[in-house]
C-alpha cells in the first residue's frame, strides 16, 4: 500500500486508504483528483478488499475513461485491469440494455440515434401527431423531452408548463412509442431505460449489484437525476461508493446536470465520509486566491479552503482596450512579446470566451497580426459539408425513415425532384401517417408532371441497386461506388475555392472511407453493418473530448465550457463584457451563480499568467456603445490584481489623448481655427501673423 500513497498529501492519502462505505471527495481545480481515484481503485485490488471484476468506475467522456484505464493498468496487473469495468455512463447503459433490455422490450440489436437522427424522428412524430404547425419548434420540443428524461420524468408524469403546447405530452408519448417500435433509442435513453429496467425488474438489478461491489464516479457535479438514481440503486445496500467532484465547477445545468446531487450526497448516503483535497498543484497563489474569492460569493456551495502549492506568482492583469480591435491587437502584441522574449511559446497561450460567436474577431485579429492559432470546439470533423454528405448517404441506407438524410441525398447531387413534388409527398405522408420515403414509394398517388415521376422512379431504382450491397456488409466499396456514380469528387472540386481546399475536402472523404474500412477489418469475424458502424461513430462523436487541444505550436481559442478540465500556462479571458458575461439568459433565469462558477473555471485554467480583457467601446448596429466590464472582475480582491499595470495603461492612454489634442491645437492655432480640447470645450486660436 505504501507505493500507492507515497508522494500524496494528507487529504489525498485519506481518500486513497478509505475502504468501505460511501465517501465524497471534494476536489478543487488542479488538486490531483484522477490520481486519488485511480490509486484508490488499485489499492482495493492490491489489499484484496475486493476482486477486480467487482469494480465499476464511471466518468463522462471516452478520453477520461481511457486515461483512467491507462493509469490503473500502470498500477495493477494487466489481467486485473482488464477485469474491471471502466467506462462512460452511456457506454454502461448500452451494455446493460444489450444484455438485459429485452425485459422492457429493447432488443439486442437496437440502434442508437445521434442528434441528427433524433430530430428527424421527432419531426416525423410531430407530423404524425397532427401537429404540423409545431414542426418549426422541433428543437424546443426536443430540448424539453431531453430535460424531462434527464429528470427521470416519463410522458405520463409530465406536467405542462404555461409556455408549452398541450400537445407536448402527446408528442413525447408518441416519440417514446415510435422509438420502441423502431428499436431506436437516443442518448438520454441510454441512461433512463436502464433505470426503468432496474426499477421494474429487481432480479436484474440484483445481478448487477452482486457484480459491482465497489463503485467510483468522477465529475459527480455533472450528474443528472437519472444518474444519481442509478448510483443509489446499484450501490445499495452496501453503499461502497466513492464520488469525486467539485461543486464550484458545476456549469452544465443547461443540459440537465443537478448541482444538488453533489451538495446532498451525504443526505442520500448516511454515514458518508467527506474528504476535501485542499492543495492546488496548478495555479499560482494570486490566481487561485483571486478565483476562490470570486466563487466564494456563491451561496449554494460547500466551504473549502484551498492552498496553492505553486507559490505566489504574478498578479492578475486586467486590460481595457480602447475598442474591440485594439483589445485584439493588444492581445496579439502581448503574445508576440512573450514569444520573442522566450517567456512562453505560442502553444502555451489560450484565449477563452463565453460563446463561439465571439471567436470571429479574435481570429481576424490573429490573421491581421500573423499569429498562428487554432479554434477548438467550433467545427468538428463531422460538421464539415463533405462529411455530412457521406454520412447522409450512410444514414439513409441504414434507415430510410431518416428524413433529413433522405432530403440531403436528394440534393447531393441535385436529382431534379422539385420542391413542389416534395411538398406533395410530404402532404401524402402526413395524410396517411407514414414516413416521407414510404410516400416516395407511392409517388404515383400524387399529381405531378411525368418528368417528376420519372425522377422519383430513378431515385428508387438507385436505392434498390445499392441497398443489397450494404446489407451484405460491403460498406466501404458500396459507398465508393455511390460516390463514383454521383461524380461526387468532381462536384467537390467545382465547389471548392481553390486546389488546396479541394484537396483537403477530398482527403476528408478518404478519411471517412478509411474509418469504414478499419471498422470492417475489426469486425471481419462477424458481419459489418451500417448501423454498427454508425453507432460506433456516434458514441465517439457524442464525446466532447474528441477535439482536444494538441501540443502543436499555435494559440488555442475556445469557449469557457470547452476549456473545463484543461490547463494552460497563459490564459486570456477575453471580451469580459458584462452584457455577455454573465449571459442575459442566465440572469433572467436566476442562474447568476452558475455564471460565476463558469468565470471561476476560466480563471483556474491558468497555471502562471491570467489576463482578463475587455473593450471600452463596442460596435452594435453601426453605433459605438460603452462597455461595462464583467461584474465578476470587480469581485477579485485588489491584492491579487496588478493595479499598477492598469493605472499605467490608463495614464498612457490619457497622455496619448492629451498629446493628440495639444498637437491638434497647435495646428489649428497656426490657421486661426477653433478646435476641441481634451475636456470637450471649444478653444479659439487667434492667428497673430500679419
Amino acid at each position: 500500500m505504501l507505493s500507492l500513497i507515497n508522494g500524496l498529501n494528507k487529504s489525498q492519502q485519506q481518500a486513497v486508504i478509505h475502504n468501505k462505505g460511501p465517501i465524497l471527495v471534494l476536489a478543487g481545480a488542479g488538486s490531483g483528483k484522477t490520481k486519488v481515484l485511480t490509486n484508490r481503485i488499485a489499492r482495493l485490488v492490491q489489499d484484496k478488499i475486493c476482486k477486480p471484476d467487482q469494480i465499476l468506475a464511471l466518468t463522462f467522456t471516452n478520453k477520461a475513461a481511457k486515461e483512467m484505464q491507462d493509469r490503473i493498468a500502470g498500477l495493477v496487473p494487466k489481467k486485473a485491469a482488464l477485469a474491471m469495468v471502466v467506462s462512460t455512463f452511456h457506454s454502461l447503459g448500452a451494455r446493460i440494455l444489450r444484455d438485459d433490455g429485452e425485459a422492457i422490450g429493447v432488443k439486442k440489436n437496437f440502434s442508437i440515434l445521434d442528434d441528427h437522427q433524433r430530430i428527424t424522428m421527432l419531426k416525423e412524430v410531430i407530423r404524425m401527431s397532427g401537429g404540423k404547425k409545431l414542426e418549426d419548434k422541433h428543437e424546443e420540443i426536443g430540448t424539453a423531452i431531453s430535460m424531462a428524461k434527464n429528470a427521470s420524468i416519463d410522458p405520463e408524469q409530465y406536467t405542462i408548463g404555461e409556455n408549452e403546447s398541450p400537445r407536448f405530452t402527446r408528442i413525447y408519448k408518441s416519440y417514446k412509442t415510435v422509438s420502441l417500435k423502431r428499436q431506436t433509442i437516443d442518448f438520454d435513453d441510454l441512461l433512463l431505460l436502464p433505470l426503468r429496467l432496474f426499477e421494474s425488474n429487481p432480479e436484474i438489478l440484483e445481478k448487477y449489484r452482486s457484480r459491482f461491489k465497489f463503485i467510483s464516479i468522477d465529475e459527480f457535479q455533472d450528474t443528472n437525476a437519472v444518474q444519481l438514481k442509478l448510483a443509489r440503486l446499484l450501490s445499495a445496500p452496501l453503499n461502497n461508493i466513492m464520488v469525486v467532484g467539485d461543486d464550484d465547477q458545476g456549469i452544465y445545468s443547461w443540459r440537465g446536470a443537478d448541482l444538488n446531487n453533489i451538495l446532498s450526497f451525504p443526505v442520500h448516503f448516511p454515514r458518508c465520509q467527506t474528504v476535501v483535497l485542499d492543495a492546488n498543484y496548478r495555479s499560482t497563489r494570486s490566481i487561485l486566491d483571486g478565483a476562490m474569492a470570486v466563487v466564494s460569493r456563491n451561496r449554494k456551495r460547500t466551504f473549502k479552503k484551498i492552498t496553492a502549492a505553486a507559490g505566489e506568482g504574478d498578479l492578475i492583469l486586467v486590460y481595457k482596450g480602447e475598442d474591440e480591435e485594439e483589445e485584439t491587437d493588444w492581445i496579439s502584441q502581448t503574445i508576440r512579446d512573450n514569444v520573442e522574449h522566450s517567456l512562453y511559446p505560442l502553444k502555451d497561450h489560450a484565449l477563452l470566451m463565453r460563446t463561439n460567436a465571439m471567436m470571429r474577431r479574435f481570429e481576424e485579429g490573429f490573421l491581421r497580426n500573423k499569429i498562428p492559432y487554432k479554434v477548438y470546439g467550433a467545427m468538428s470533423f463531422s460538421d464539415r459539408k463533405e462529411v455530412k454528405d457521406i454520412l447522409a448517404y450512410l444514414r439513409f441506407f441504414a434507415n430510410t425513415s431518416d428524413e433529413l438524410s433522405f432530403q440531403r441525398v436528394l440534393k447531393v447531387p441535385d436529382r431534379g425532384i422539385s420542391s413542389t413534388t416534395m411538398e406533395k409527398l410530404d402532404d401524402l405522408a402526413g395524410s396517411r401517417r407514414m414516413g416521407l420515403w414510404d410516400a416516395m414509394l407511392r409517388h404515383n398517388d400524387i399529381d405531378g408532371q411525368p418528368v417528376q415521376h420519372e425522377r422519383c422512379s430513378a431515385f428508387i431504382s438507385f436505392y434498390h441497386l445499392h441497398a443489397p450491397h450494404f446489407a451484405k456488409g460491403e460498406l466501404s466499396q458500396t459507398i465508393r461506388n455511390i460516390l463514383n456514380e454521383c461524380d461526387y469528387i468532381h462536384l467537390l472540386e467545382r465547389a471548392s475555392k481553390d486546389d488546396n481546399a479541394a484537396a483537403m475536402r477530398t482527403e476528408n472523404v478518404e478519411e471517412i472511407i478509411r474509418g469504414i474500412e478499419i471498422y470492417e477489418k475489426r469486425v471481419r469475424t462477424g458481419a459489418p453493418t451500417l448501423s454498427g458502424y454508425l453507432q460506433e461513430l456516434m458514441l465517439t462523436k457524442n464525446d466532447e473530448s474528441d477535439d482536444e487541444p494538441s501540443s502543436e505550436n499555435g494559440v488555442k481559442i475556445m469557449t469557457l465550457h470547452k476549456a473545463k478540465g484543461l490547463e494552460f500556462p497563459v490564459v486570456f479571458l477575453c471580451n469580459m463584457d458584462d452584457s455577455v458575461m454573465p449571459s442575459p439568459k442566465a440572469i433572467a433565469e436566476g442562474s447568476i451563480e452558475e455564471e460565476r462558477r463558469l468565470f471561476y473555471v476560466g480563471m483556474t485554467r491558468a497555471r502562471k499568467r491570467l489576463i482578463i480583457t475587455y473593450p471600452a467601446l463596442k460596435e452594435f448596429r453601426k453605433r459605438s456603445i460603452t462597455v461595462t466590464p464583467c461584474r465578476f472582475i470587480r469581485e477579485i480582491p485588489e491584492e491579487f490584481v496588478d493595479n499598477e499595470f492598469t493605472l499605467q495603461k490608463e495614464a498612457e492612454r490619457e497622455q496619448y489623448a492629451a498629446d493628440f489634442f495639444e498637437g491638434m491645437r497647435k495646428k489649428f492655432a497656426e490657421k486661426g481655427l477653433t478646435s476641441t480640447g481634451p475636456d470637450g470645450k471649444a478653444e479659439t486660436a487667434q492667428n497673430t501673423s500679419v
